[in-house]
């Protein structure tokens, strides 16, 4: 459903509502120039490790964001901030998965922990930080979106990638992974928000997050290092 058709819907669920602006963004992120160079067949090694490198901070980052949301959560949503918390541990040392790919495949660049982020990377991260201290618990919008993306996506592209790139499993295992945890982490997301007792105004953060989070995530597969 379009978004202007909940628009026109008048005082639509904000359940409803959320979701149509997160299946929304998770649909656009087929838009991005490295997935049109992907599905085109013209993708090489050296845009796989563009992405890879540009990705590094956002993995090694993203878990303190959850563990800061969580601690800055309200108990009021209880479920939100164990959850939080809990996701945080498990996003821990995907960071590792980016590097070993990176290894596996002979990069020779370097080192990205010795690197600033992308200004893309950098800007995503900055949105993760702000919404983990003005509005924790818009942190699960975020996870929604990208979780719902890697849930829908991650398996299909994992597979293109070895097949455009003559990749074994083993040189894709960040991309690969994401593909299969992330369609558990994307239900158990929707359940706990559909179950959260959000204000009006945290339901207006919630999307607002969920769209910036779409429109900065693309960000990072979509810069000139594509070109």
């Amino acid at each position: 459903m379009p978004m202007n058709a909940v628009q026109g819907l008048g005082n639509p669920d904000p359940v409803l509502k959320f979701n149509v602006v997160v299946e929304d963004q998770i649909a656009r992120f087929t838009e991005v120039r490295l997935l049109k160079r992907l599905d085109q067949g013209n993708l090489y090694l050296s845009h796989y490790h563009v992405v890879l490198t540009t990705l590094f901070h956002q993995t090694y980052s993203s878990p303190y964001t959850f563990a800061r949301a969580a601690v800055n959560c309200d108990w009021r949503h209880a479920a939100a901030k164990e959850y939080l918390l809990q996701h945080a541990e498990e996003e821990r040392a995907h960071w590792r998965w980016v590097l070993d790919d990176l290894g596996a495949t002979d990069y020779a660049g370097l080192d990205p922990r010795t690197q600033p982020p992308h200004t893309s990377c950098q800007a995503y991260i900055g949105l993760n930080y702000y919404i983990a201290e003005e509005v924790p618990v818009a942190r699960l919008a975020i996870a929604a979106v990208l979780e719902g993306i890697g849930s829908r996506f991650g398996g299909m592209y994992g597979k293109k990638l070895l097949q455009v790139l003559r990749l074994k499993p083993s040189q894709a295992s960040f991309f690969l992974s994401h593909g299969e945890t992330d369609k558990a982490h994307s239900e158990e997301l929707r359940k706990i928000i559909a179950q959260s007792d959000f204000t009006p105004q945290e339901w207006t953060w919630m999307n607002h997050a969920a769209l910036a989070a779409g429109q900065l995530y693309r960000g990072m597969y979509d810069h000139e290092g594509y070109a």
